[in-house]
């Protein structure tokens, strides 16, 4: 139940940023209407600075409510625009980052609400007599004044969310955070070894989509008192099909009939959760991604700006060489002397065929993008464990003979060379250390 509650309120997050306001909104009027109608002796204990007559009242709200209902017009025009700038400039998968990013939505919802602050104010104060004096007003005055110094914090935040190189920044920021975690992790894994299993089970999907969370904590305790090894095969962020594997049990030292097994598949399935919608908060390959296809929309026809393409080859040559810093390719959830869970990632491969497969195919012909390219992968290399290297050399070698295909003159040639006389030259001089050492 928990589960589907979290996994509601994270489908439904952008309705609910503007609904927190709404909700905000009801309440101060709920609050005006006790001071004007209800408590009116209160009233005695407020400064007369602050309460205005219900006619002054009344066309100063009549004036607000039209300011904010233009206001709310125009943002939401430019919010359209700079989404509209996103899918075809940047990339469709970085709208919801912009809207998580910016607040956009929240901050929307202020000039929103403060139209229908303003609107049911005024017909609230319509049984009051004109020369009474009241709060509404005063509230509508301080509700202006936030709701201008909100629309200069959305100009700005719209303003500085337009460049692309703030953008592959606050990406790197943020895959960054989420690598560092995962490297930590990663570091503080053991190495395991497969035993002689006498049970083999498959968990699987329940439904199909993208997997959201693990409830590791819930699988450790429904394996408690058997002797147990999980290994997820799925990585968070990842689809899957329904039915389709998503962990292998092994279980050890003890047999279960049809029904046990059954009855644990049962019970472990559902606490793969999945999702219509990708976790971006815990998928760090959803931010690899991101700069992948920002490269790869700043290097088609229509944008043709190789320089932004390069930025983020840089970026995520970084983050790659400090994820790949580590030998593990693999994290333990949990684990005890009898249970251990493992959560599987990317091969050394597979992450660098995500980050830069996609860029070699269009950066085909220019001399710059393919510099940077074979210099990040070489950056990789270098910052890389000894366990992933053989994989990285590997690979530079297949994307070094697929990008000289688009070359033929000299100059282009002995830049390239160069970046790979210098990795052998690496090569050597690590081998000739450990020969020594």
């Amino acid at each position: 139940m928990l589960s589907k509650i979290k996994l509601w309120f994270f489908n439904h997050k952008n309705s609910l940023r503007m609904s927190r306001i709404l909700i905000l909104t009801v309440s101060l009027l709920l609050v005006t209407w006790i001071f004007d109608h209800q408590y009116i002796a209160i009233k005695s204990y407020i400064p007369k600075q602050l309460l205005l007559s219900v006619e002054v009242s009344v066309d100063f709200l009549s004036i607000i409510s039209g300011l904010f209902l233009a206001i709310s017009t125009f943002c939401f025009t430019v919010i359209v625009s700079v989404l509209n700038k996103y899918s075809s400039s940047i990339s469709p998968r970085m709208l919801q980052s912009f809207i998580d990013r910016t607040g956009v939505l929240g901050l929307y919802g202020i000039f929103v609400s403060g139209f229908f602050y303003s609107v049911i104010s005024i017909l609230l104060l319509q049984d009051i007599a004109p020369d009474q004096h009241v709060v509404a007003g005063s509230f509508g005055i301080a509700y202006s004044i936030i709701a201008m110094l909100s629309f200069i914090a959305f100009s700005r935040r719209v303003l500085d969310n337009l460049k692309v190189s703030n953008i592959i920044v606050n990406i790197f920021n943020d895959c960054e955070k989420l690598i560092d975690k995962e490297v930590e992790l990663r570091k503080k894994a053991k190495y395991y070894e497969e035993g002689d299993e006498s049970t083999k089970l498959s968990i699987v999907a329940e439904s199909s989509g993208y997997l959201f969370e693990i409830k590791s904590d819930d699988i450790f305790k429904e394996l408690n008192g058997i002797k147990a090894e999980l290994v997820i095969n799925k990585r968070i962020g990842e689809y899957t099909t329904k039915g389709e594997s998503v962990g292998e049990l092994n279980i050890f030292q003890c047999k279960l009939d049809d029904n046990d097994k059954k009855e644990l598949k049962e019970k472990l399935s559902p606490l793969f959760i999945i999702n219509a919608y990708n976790n971006r908060e815990e998928d760090y390959h959803r931010e690899i991604v991101n700069l992948t296809e920002i490269a790869n929309m700043a290097l088609s026809p229509g944008t043709n700006d190789p320089n932004t393409a390069i930025m983020c080859i840089n970026k995520m040559s970084s983050l790659l060489g400090k994820l790949l810093s580590t030998g593990n390719h693999f994290i333990i959830l949990k684990e005890d002397e009898d249970v251990k869970i493992i959560y599987q990632s990317y091969s050394v491969k597979d992450e660098l065929y995500l980050g830069f497969s996609q860029i070699i195919s269009y950066s085909a012909g220019d001399p710059l993008v393919t510099k940077a390219i074979l210099q990040g992968i070489y950056i990789i290399y270098i910052m890389a464990d000894m366990g992933a290297k053989k994989s990285i050399k590997r690979f530079f070698d297949d994307s070094y003979d697929i990008l000289m295909e688009n070359f033929t003159h000299k100059i282009h040639l002995d830049i390239f060379k160069k970046i790979k006389n210098n990795m052998e030259e690496y090569i050597s001089l690590q081998e000739n250390i450990s020969e020594s050492i």
